[in-house]
């Protein structure tokens, strides 16, 4: 994964995706989900406009919510943490609903310690701690229900030389 520089990270679509995030995500070499996707046409989506794409399960994507069998298989399919080997650095990517409504940066780095980066998603804010690594970060709702920072969001990572710099949008 050498040609990785441009990173694309949502959570919380909760279905959908503002067309504004999707516009700009299309250039990205991995697009990352940090769960709550709630539905396979996204999941779909998302998997064809990136060579790499990371998706994991959150707490409302469930198995039981979809009838057809290859939609319960594709949810069935994601895992509840991911871990990314690049060139500089792990990404670990959870939704995080498993360290409770508002998971804990410090809990986080202790259970996730090899990451460069910890990424997770569950409270619909927006946060980037970069204060210590491994960094941690919320890109916050990518969706249109509970955006706690006021409008669809999302994070792009851009990797130059080993070097990250992170760029937080959000749309009001």
């Amino acid at each position: 994964m050498d040609d990785v520089r441009l990173i694309s990270v949502l959570s919380d679509s909760h279905g959908h995706i503002s067309d504004k995030i999707l516009h700009l995500v299309r250039g990205s070499d991995m697009i990352i989900h940090a769960g709550d996707i709630m539905s396979v046409e996204l999941i779909r989506e998302l998997k064809n406009i990136s060579k790499y794409s990371y998706l994991v399960c959150g707490n409302n994507d469930r198995v039981e919510f979809y009838k057809d069998k290859e939609e319960r298989d594709i949810i069935d399919s994601l895992n509840r943490v991911e871990k990314i080997h690049l060139p500089s650095g792990t990404i670990t990517v959870t939704h995080g609903d498993q360290f409770g409504s508002k998971p804990s940066h410090s809990v986080l780095r202790a259970e996730y310690s090899d990451s460069k980066l910890i990424i997770y998603g569950h409270t619909h804010y927006q946060i980037v701690d970069d204060s210590l690594e491994p960094w941690v970060i919320n890109p916050g709702a990518s969706g249109s229900v509970r955006n706690m920072n006021g409008g669809p969001a999302f994070v792009q990572i851009d990797i130059k030389n080993s070097q990250w710099k992170v760029k937080t949008h959000c749309f009001i």
